[in-house]
Parts: C-alpha cells; sequence; structure tokens
C-alpha cells in the first residue's frame, strides 16, 4: 500500500476492530498553515513515516491477541509527562460534541501503571479520556505494556503526525522530556523531528517563561515563528519585563489563546525611543537656520536655507571642538579639590 493510501485510510476507514486507526478527531482548520519552513518539512516526512510504523505495531498488537476494553476513566491517569496546555475553547468543545453524538470511535492506548496495581496510564488519547469521563462514559483502551521512553515515543508520535500539538506544546513537551532525563534521540522518535528542529523546540521552551505559557495557552494559530520571535525579544530585560506586566493583566483572561498571544507579544516589543521636537535656532535678523534636535544622547544640527553656513561649521569642527575641550577642562580646575567653585583658592 502506498504512504499517501495508507495515511488516508487513518483518517477516514471505520473503526474496525481489526483495523484499528490510530487517529485523533481534531476540529477542522479553519486559516491554512502558514507557508513551512525546511524544518518543519522534514519533521512532517518523519512524522508520517512513524505514524505507518505506529499503525503496523497496533496491527500486530491486535494480531497477537490485543484486544480493546472498556475502561473506568477514573482508573487511568495521564503520562507522567504533560504534552498539551489546558484549553477548552471552541476546539475541545467541537471535539466533545463529536463524541457526545457518534461515540468514542478510536481507542486511546494506556500502559499497566507501573506503581499501582489496578490502575493505568495513558500514552495517547488525553482529550478523548477528558472527554469521556466528562460525558459520564466508561472509555473504550488499548493496553499495551510499555517502557518509560516507549510511552513517550508512542505520545509524541500520534500528537506529532497529526499537527494536534501546537507548537509551544510540541516545545514544552521536548524540554520536560529532556528535564527528566531523556536523550535527545528518543525525544527525536517521540516528536519525529531531527535534531535541528528540535534545538530550536528546546531553546524556545526554555526561552519563555512557564508563566508566560500557562497564561498564553496553546494559541494554535500563533506558528513557528512567532513563537521564535517572542522568544528572542524575551532575551532583552525590558521587553521581558513588559511582556510580564501585561500576561498578569487580569483583562487578558477573558481573551482567546491567539489573542492572548498576540498581546504579550505586542507588549515585547521594543518601544521606539522619544524624541524631543526640534529646537529652533535663528539668526540675529529672526530667521531660522538651523534646528537642533536630540534623541537619547544624540544631538542633530540640521542646517536649513544657507548651506554654505553648513559648510562653514563643517570647516572649523576642529576648532569648535577644542574650543570645547578648554571650556570642559576649565570649568572642570575651578571647582577641583582646594576651590570652592569660584575659583578662589581656599585658605
Amino acid at each position: 500500500m502506498k504512504r499517501r493510501d495508507a495515511i488516508k485510510n487513518l483518517y477516514t476507514a471505520p473503526p474496525e476492530p481489526e483495523k484499528l486507526a490510530v487517529a485523533n478527531t481534531r476540529a477542522v482548520v479553519e486559516n491554512p498553515p502558514e507557508r513551512v519552513l525546511a524544518g518543519p518539512v522534514r519533521t512532517m516526512g518523519l512524522a508520517l513515516g512513524r505514524l505507518e510504523e505506529e499503525s503496523r505495531a497496533l496491527q500486530d498488537a491486535l494480531a497477537s491477541g490485543a484486544s480493546v476494553v472498556e475502561l473506568e476513566p477514573e482508573h487511568i491517569e495521564s503520562s507522567f509527562v504533560r504534552d498539551r496546555l489546558e484549553d477548552s475553547g471552541t476546539g475541545y468543545e467541537e471535539f466533545r460534541r463529536s463524541i457526545a453524538e457518534r461515540g468514542q470511535e478510536v481507542p486511546i492506548l494506556v500502559r499497566p501503571h507501573p506503581d499501582k496495581a489496578g490502575r493505568y496510564q495513558v500514552a495517547y488519547g488525553h482529550r478523548r479520556l477528558r472527554a469521556v469521563a466528562e460525558l459520564g462514559r466508561r472509555v473504550r483502551a488499548l493496553v499495551r505494556t510499555m517502557s518509560d521512553a516507549e510511552l513517550v515515543v508512542a505520545q509524541g508520535i500520534e500528537n506529532s503526525a497529526r499537527q494536534d500539538l501546537t507548537y509551544i506544546e510540541k516545545a514544552l513537551f521536548a524540554r520536560r522530556l529532556e528535564d527528566r532525563g531523556f536523550e535527545r534521540t528518543v525525544i527525536m522518535d517521540a516528536l519525529s523531528t531531527d535534531k535541528g528542529e528540535l534545538s530550536k523546540l528546546i531553546s524556545v521552551a526554555r526561552a519563555i517563561p512557564e508563566e508566560l505559557v500557562q497564561t498564553i495557552g496553546p494559541a494554535p494559530k500563533a506558528g513557528r515563528r512567532r513563537w521564535l520571535a517572542l522568544a528572542e525579544l524575551l532575551s532583552d530585560a525590558a521587553c521581558a519585563a513588559s511582556a510580564l506586566r501585561m500576561a498578569r493583566d487580569p483583562d487578558l483572561a477573558g481573551l482567546d489563546s491567539d489573542t492572548r498571544f498576540v498581546r504579550v507579544l505586542g507588549a515585547a516589543a521594543p518601544r521606539p525611543a522619544a524624541r524631543e521636537r526640534p529646537t529652533a535656532w535663528q539668526s540675529d535678523g529672526g530667521v531660522t537656520r538651523a534646528r537642533i534636535s536630540r534623541a537619547g544622547s544624540t544631538v542633530t544640527l540640521a542646517i536649513e536655507r544657507d548651506p554654505a553656513f553648513g559648510e562653514f561649521i563643517a570647516s572649523r569642527l576642529d576648532d569648535l571642538y577644542a574650543a570645547y575641550r578648554r571650556d570642559t577642562d576649565s570649568s572642570s580646575a575651578s571647582s577641583g579639590p582646594g576651590r570652592d567653585g569660584s575659583g578662589v583658592r581656599e585658605n
């Protein structure tokens, strides 16, 4: 079977027990994604390959006697590494409504809990588990014994292959895995990404404070480039302080996640330096000959009407600077040690 057909079947085939589709129902993307760069293109290629591998693995598990069972949601715990930011926006509400109307078409994948008898841990299907639990139903699950590394790889593949996690959620997932001591080769497998893109994901998650990320939320429309831009802006202390002030604005909580991101990004952008109004300099005849403007430590002298006057000043800059230094040195000496500021030595 061609790869294109295999992927199509994962999304469109009915959920027959003998042909389990490892697919999450996801909301229709309202806006087409931005043009992706080379890194994400390679990542998608890896994800598609890993998705086929995972599909074959689940088919083998079913063929070897594994079966879909129904479990009580309260007996199932989340993965030990979170891969999602909590968000109860319209996307999740539509997802839950779909399960309420059509039932849970795709089982979740769990493993027996390594430390608690009679309990389980989710490898993937956290949103399905949450929705089914809120609807007061039992959850359909495939139970498989897995190591920690196998669990996070399965968890990451399922989300990465479907672009179900937003960019910042992938970044946080990668950082949390590294913080737990997983090798980057394992994290690359979990996210179906390459070394360069993984480095960007982790650097973004380390550059943006957890407080900001939790306040903003998943921001599904923000995209890779704008999260990278925010991470770069936050390297400046003043920009970071402005972003945090915006994140703590109580009015932000009432906005959707993408709007919160835009507000924080705007607050983090550096403000142009305030410029004073130019001061006009007039000659004895009351005619403006020059304008003096100041911006920070920069003073600009613009000669108007009389370019010859400008050339005259330019030709005498050495003499003017020497006069300035003599005045400065004289002023310093007059107020130096042993003097009272009036040039009279104290006895």
